[in-house]
């Protein structure tokens, strides 16, 4: 049987911007025999690629993961592979293999210079523009091009995951998430401000129910204290008297990916969670917040940001640090997106 492989090995955001990107893969490629490449720190996702062969591989490639796939490449019937993280290693392999296809997301960006010319090389090739901010596509729209339309798109990823996953929740909820990085660390927010704007977001809507990082014990005791949990760990719930907003304490990926998808919207600062409430094609209004000197640097940031945003779906709202200000302008973009 033919063989196509999907080399994904980075960060774990970046693997969530790609998840429709490779579900298309899937949807073309249904007859072959897939093989996904993922780093260490994205692999504990694996549990989407049911029925593919999936393979670790570090962020940056050492000798042997090299020789590794370069011996893959030449003992096995492999047909195509798509190069959705840009790793110059990658580019040398169509210079080797003529027979396969090679379909790679390539930056524009002074450090990538020197690698242009094994672009040649390439099947076909889609060109993330670094050096010109203003004409940038994002990704989810330059890895669709890169792989092309195929019809009647099924989902393939979560649909096993969405079925087998127990999860009693309210549907048609609004999914929040708290980031530590955005609320406390830049924003300055103490846990009292962060209680007032989970209530503040329960009186726009019918149902909140939330998530926070994991490891940040001090914070999940605080929101499993105040607010009804259920704690994934030990299966217990914690009832007080707060009628629409439930915390998640613990939650597994799994079920992550299922409240979400019984969510009607999301709010939550830009990462993980709003990139698989795009592939799950959820309305989202992403938080954040900039350390910036002037207003042209905000401008450009907002511009460059554009390259994770996806094209649809999708509104952002930035926050101050005055926290009366920034309900204004939260209770504004809600109005809006009702």
């Amino acid at each position: 049987m033919e063989k196509i492989i999907v080399l994904k090995n980075d960060r774990v955001g970046d693997l969530f911007v790609s998840l429709s990107a490779i579900n298309l893969i899937l949807n073309k490629h249904q007859d072959k025999e897939i093989h996904i490449y993922l780093s260490k720190l994205n692999y504990k996702f694996n549990f989407l690629f049911k029925n593919i062969q999936t393979k670790i591989l570090n962020y940056d490639l050492n000798l042997f993961e090299k020789i590794q796939i370069f011996m893959f490449l030449l003992l096995n019937k492999v047909s195509t592979v798509y190069i959705l993280t840009p790793k110059n290693f990658y580019y040398y392999l169509p210079f080797f293999f003529r027979k396969i296809k090679f379909y790679g997301i390539c930056i524009d960006s002074k450090r990538s210079r020197p690698f242009n010319f094994l672009r040649k090389y390439l099947y076909k090739k889609e060109i993330i523009n670094r050096l010109n901010i203003k004409k940038r596509l994002s990704s989810y729209e330059i890895q669709k091009k890169l792989i092309g339309f195929a019809n009647n798109v099924e989902n393939l990823l979560s649909k096993d995951i969405i079925n087998s996953s127990k999860l009693d929740l309210p549907r048609d909820s609004t999914f929040f998430h708290y980031k530590d990085k955005l609320f406390s660390e830049l924003l300055l927010w103490d846990y009292k401000k962060i209680k007032d704007f989970l209530y503040f977001i329960s009186s726009k809507r019918e149902n909140i129910i939330f998530s926070s990082e994991i490891n940040k014990k001090e914070t999940d005791d605080f929101f499993y204290e105040n607010f009804n949990s259920i704690d994934y760990k030990t299966n217990k719930n914690n009832k007080i008297n707060v009628k629409n907003i439930l915390f998640l304490k613990n939650i597994d990926g799994k079920n992550l990916f299922k409240a979400i998808y019984h969510s009607k919207d999301i709010i939550a600062p830009e990462g993980i969670i709003t990139h698989i409430g795009h592939f799950l094609n959820k309305h989202i209004l992403a938080l954040m917040h900039f350390r910036l000197k002037n207003r042209e640097d905000f401008i450009n940031q907002i511009i460059s940001c554009k390259e994770w945003f996806p094209p649809d779906n999708f509104k952002y709202i930035v926050l101050k640090k005055d926290f009366s200000k920034s309900l204004k302008k939260l209770a504004k973009k809600i109005k809006n997106n009702e």
